[in-house]
């Protein structure tokens, strides 16, 4: 089941007794848990009746579930990052054949930070009894109504473009966007309204909005930024290769535009098979224009060639990027 399916189903007081929180959405998982704390565990009750387990064995984890509630209908038990899950190990048959014969006093809860192994029986008993909860990454307007709810909690108001241009800058992570969300809201004071020269003057790039921006720099011929900005990256951690590997998905971006524009696709075609903002949409035809197809075609070749000669191990990744920078620059006024 997805996120909606899980608040149907906690509403309605119909959820199963066995429950695995997967999925990247980090924030959302954990305020999911957070909301099944609220409806399971009584006000001022919820140590006596909530059990938290890292890695237990199988005793352990069937003690805890057997252990009655009190003063409370039911009992919380919580496995964290059980290895029968991700790990290397397997589930032994005890376990899964306990699982259907959870207490209804409880609710067993494998709580997964990594992406679990859906092979391992473990996995696939708890799937037989419709308890995988997966909570994917929010997108288009689910995403952008988050953002613009979360500053209406806050007493801010902000449209949709701005909005549209925080995840753009920052990502579609929901805790790090709350991070920065927080961050505009108390920097603007009694400000009410959130614009988006306070989103580009306070929020953090992502990596993402960084290579657009160096994409931006290189097609504009500066490239003295292309490179600070680049450089900064690099000093924040960013892996050089992962940067090589944006680099590549911008440049195809633009490809793609190119290949749409030839067959004469409106623009609104364009937005929606990019799959990006619509703010955007002009930045990135911009950054189109100023190449030829030829020159895009390149491109994606040397972001691709050095791309594969460091994943064979041909080349170094030091040096690789700036590298590929300099070829990139060097485009300009070629065909």
């Amino acid at each position: 089941m997805d996120r909606k399916d899980f608040d149907r189903l906690l509403s309605e007081g119909k959820l199963p007794n066995v429950l695995l929180f997967e999925g990247e959405e980090e924030h959302l998982k954990q305020t999911a848990l957070e909301a099944l704390r609220r409806k399971l565990l009584p006000e001022g009750m919820e140590d006596l009746n909530q059990s938290v387990l890292e890695a237990p064995d199988t005793d352990q984890l069937m003690a805890a579930a057997e252990t009655l509630p009190f003063l409370a209908d039911r009992r919380l038990v919580i496995i964290r990052n059980h290895p029968a899950l991700s790990g290397r190990a397997e589930a032994d048959d005890r376990l899964t054949a306990y699982l259907p014969d959870v207490p209804g006093s409880t609710l067993l809860l494998f709580y997964c930070e990594q992406k679990p192994d859906g092979r391992k029986k473990l996995y696939t008993q708890i799937k037989k009894m419709n308890g995988v909860v997966t909570f994917s990454p929010l997108r288009d307007r689910e995403l952008t109504s988050f953002v613009t709810a979360a500053f209406r909690d806050l007493g801010k108001e902000c449209d949709e473009r701005t909005a549209d241009f925080l995840i753009f800058t920052c990502g579609s992570d929901t805790g790090l966007l709350l991070t920065e969300i927080h961050k505009i809201a108390s920097y603007m004071g009694e400000e009410t309204s959130i614009h988006p020269d306070a989103v580009r003057k306070l929020a953090t790039p992502s990596t993402e909005c960084t290579v657009f921006q160096m994409v931006d720099a290189v097609v504009s011929g500066r490239s003295d930024q292309a490179f600070i900005l680049m450089r900064n990256q690099i000093l924040a951690g960013t892996d050089r290769l992962y940067m090589l590997s944006m680099l590549l998905r911008q440049f195809r971006l633009l490809q793609h535009i190119k290949i749409m524009q030839y067959e004469k696709c409106s623009r609104e075609f364009i937005r929606s098979s990019l799959g990006v903002p619509p703010f955007a949409v002009d930045q990135y035809l911009r950054q189109a224009a100023g190449y030829t197809n030829g020159q895009v075609k390149k491109a994606v070749g040397i972001c691709f060639d050095t791309e594969y000669a460091v994943k064979s191990g041909r080349l170094n990744q030091d040096g690789a990027l700036e590298s590929v920078m300099l070829k990139l620059l060097n485009l300009r006024g070629k065909d």
